[in-house]
């Protein structure tokens, strides 16, 4: 297949909006004699005016040889191997230009370089082959875009940029097999279509609807890994009524689903509508919270649920009661492998509560020196915004915060 090319003055992207590690590493690679590629997002972002999170960088050196060419290089991955080029501030990812997964071929499925399961999951996958080969392997067209650092110029095999105009995600092959292989790239397609404010093409969606439950079967590592993405991206509230609108979400979170979807269900999502917005809110904002308060949030209400069933049914008091439905609930999300100590946090923001409201100034002195103290506050005055209660102590805790800030200042 030949790609299409478009010289140097035909688009827009410029080394000066490469970072100076990023051309480090192509400069390198080209003078060693290795072919080197910008590739990936970074094109992405650099053509639709955005600024890149990171770039990454595609070659035909292994990564045995991209060792060889960076004294400061550790190589990782075993699914796919990788090169990480280590600078000050900033790690390039180097890959090396991949094949195809074989077809039916047992000798090549199950050597060193790919393996797959009988249900055509890609376990392991280090087979390497040419430009072309590694394009049509990506994800979305969008990301199968390169900038050849030797002469400037984009190569697109794929029709990435018909796509980038369209503002279009479209998947690079069968969208059934490409997510049969990774199921994975269905919340990659989610949030980049969040992100990007892109649609999702209409093939695609329809196999994302048909495969989402291949996502209970993932890495749990993996799942943990991109649904922190999906949370953090900016665009979470977007994310969220994607998931829904293709019936995701309760193959991530099946509990809280099952629970959304009950009889008397209705009504439910107003409190993960306002979770997601507020998430959205202090990103823009730039806070940084802490993993822990954006679960808090989306699963806060089913907690509570839980936790009063609890109360009614064994007796429990009520901050005994919120611990134990928020460990039961975690207990179950066995194919998100949340840490303990985000686990722990969690927990520790859901104790808390009951004691906001206990206004005296014992409490105050008690409550605003535990280290869990601001993230169980923010939750606090979210869900008596949300849910339009406890107004007196959320002003009661506001004017003891601010008496306190000013006593500090």
């Amino acid at each position: 297949m030949e790609p299409q090319i478009t010289a140097r003055p035909d688009h827009p992207v410029s080394r000066k909006q490469i970072s100076a590690s990023a051309l480090k590493v192509l400069y390198a690679l080209k003078d060693a004699g290795y072919t080197a590629y910008l590739a990936g997002g970074g094109v992405r972002d650099l053509l639709l005016g955005r600024t890149p999170k990171d770039f990454d960088v595609a070659t035909n050196a292994t990564p045995e040889e991209v060792r060889k060419v960076f004294r400061n290089c550790r190589l990782i991955g075993r699914r796919f191997r990788l090169a990480h080029v280590f600078f000050r501030d900033e790690i390039i990812e180097v890959s090396t230009f991949r094949a195809p997964t074989p077809p039916d071929d047992e000798t090549l499925q199950n050597d060193n370089s790919t393996f797959l399961s009988k249900d055509g999951l890609v376990l392991r996958d280090n087979l390497f082959g040419t430009p072309e080969e590694d394009a049509l392997r990506r994800d979305f067209t969008v990301n199968a875009l390169f900038y050849n650092i030797t002469d400037y110029s984009l190569i697109d095999y794929v029709n990435g940029r018909r796509d980038l105009d369209n503002r279009l995600i479209r998947v690079i092959g069968n969208p059934e097999q490409r997510f049969t292989e990774d199921p994975v790239r269905i919340l990659r397609a989610i949030r980049f279509a969040a992100i990007l404010g892109f649609s999702i093409e209409p093939s695609a969606r329809e196999a994302i609807r048909q495969h989402a439950a291949r996502l209970e079967g993932c890495s749990s590592s993996r799942l943990y890994e991109e649904i922190q993405k999906l949370i953090s991206c900016g665009k979470a509230e977007k994310v969220f009524a994607l998931c829904c609108e293709l019936n995701v979400f309760e193959h991530i979170f099946p509990e809280l689903g099952a629970w959304l979807n009950a009889p008397d269900g209705e009504g439910k999502t107003h409190w993960l509508e306002k979770s997601f917005k507020q998430i959205d809110r202090w990103r823009a904002a730039g806070i940084q919270i802490d993993p822990a308060l954006p679960f808090a949030l989306i699963f806060g209400e089913y907690h509570e649920w839980v936790a009063a069933q609890l109360m009614r049914d064994e007796k429990l008091p009520h901050a005994e009661a919120l611990q134990e439905a928020t460990h039961r609930h975690i207990r179950q999300l066995d194919r998100i492998r949340i840490p303990k100590s985000v686990t722990h946090h969690i927990a520790e923001i859901m104790t808390g509560q009951p004691r906001f409201l206990k206004t005296t100034p014992k409490n105050v002195h008690r409550m605003m020196n535990h280290r869990c103290f601001l993230d169980a506050f923010l939750y606090f005055k979210f869900a008596a915004l949300t849910a339009g209660r406890h107004a007196a102590e959320l002003d009661w805790w506001e004017t003891q915060r601010k008496s306190r800030q000013r006593l500090t200042a």
